[in-house]
């Protein structure tokens, strides 16, 4: 029984490092994998997305906080989004006039509150997730999974009404992201202040 807490233990690390290399691989097989790369890259991105949630769960289930968890789980969530955002941006999926400025906000914020994190990690300040953080993760997976899925073939892509939920969906995961920002930036500047 012991040996199978063990193993319990180590499931929220082997899933966020599952999720690191699906934010490699990912955006590779968009760009190099044609039809069947198309075809596979939705359910790819369920799998990393699915992975999001039951590291949590598991995190939390068995109280598991690691080094390695705290450091890569949210920066492979970042570098997933980000990726899939270059690799549709490469295959001309996103528009220049619809999806430039959601894009544009979703990929400095990540850049911006990674950089953030580690600036100010050896001061006593928590930027722990908030709610709508892990929201903002979710929303940006489901934008994203929705023009995986517009792109997939033919017949979807002739749905217009697909691509236009893919950015609206787009749209709301950039306000969404720029907000969390936002939390986060007011957080640190009232504790600079303070100190």
């Amino acid at each position: 029984m012991k040996k199978n807490s063990s193993i319990l233990r180590i499931i929220p690390n082997v899933l966020t490092l599952f999720r690191s290399l699906t934010a490699i691989v990912l955006p590779l097989i968009i760009i190099y994998g044609g039809e069947i790369g198309a075809l596979i890259a939705t359910p790819m991105l369920i799998l990393a997305g699915v992975s999001d949630y039951l590291d949590g769960f598991y995190a939390r289930k068995y109280n598991v906080i690691s080094n390695f968890g705290k450091i890569l789980d949210p920066v492979a969530d970042k570098l997933l989004v980000v990726g899939i955002i270059f690799a549709l941006a490469s295959e001309n999926m996103l528009d220049y006039y619809y999806a430039f400025f959601p894009a544009l906000l979703i990929v400095l914020r990540e850049i911006l509150i990674t950089g953030l994190r580690e600036s100010i990690s050896s001061f006593k300040i928590s930027l722990e997730v908030t709610l709508l953080a892990k929201w903002k993760t979710a929303i940006q997976l489901i934008a994203c999974g929705s023009f995986l899925v517009w792109r997939s073939n033919a017949f979807f892509y002739n749905i217009d009404i697909l691509g236009l939920i893919s950015y609206i969906l787009l749209w709301i995961a950039g306000a969404v992201t720029f907000a969390t920002g936002m939390q986060y930036i007011i957080k640190i500047m009232k504790f600079l202040k303070v100190n």
